[in-house]
């Protein structure tokens, strides 16, 4: 009996599901700095979540959100803040790591 493999995107919207993927995957896109990056990862995940439930959620309409998730789209604070809620994610500040200065022996 031949099995079809899953393609790459299936793979990825089913891992994107697990919230503790989904938050390390929008993650790599703040860490990096990656500010085009954000709104691809964004969409990717609302889309694995299902995008009309998260637009009943967030009160955005579908419209809205594609426009966002685009790789043009350049999504307010707010509405970044409003996805990830929708999307039962939040988002934590906190302090970075500090490196460990080397002492000289001396």
């Amino acid at each position: 009996m031949k099995t079809k493999g899953l393609r790459v995107e299936d793979d990825l919207m089913l891992k994107l599901k697990d919230p503790n993927f989904a938050s390390a995957y929008i993650m790599s896109a703040v860490i990096d700095n990656d500010l085009a990056f954000l709104p691809i990862a964004l969409g990717d995940v609302a889309k694995a979540h299902g995008l009309t439930k998260l637009a009943e959620s967030t009160g955005l309409n579908r419209r809205t959100l594609y426009k966002a998730f685009d790789k043009k789209g350049n999504p307010s604070f707010g509405m970044v803040s409003q996805i990830m809620a929708g999307l039962g994610l939040e988002i934590e500040v906190k302090p970075k790591k500090q490196r460990r200065q080397r002492r000289n022996a001396s």
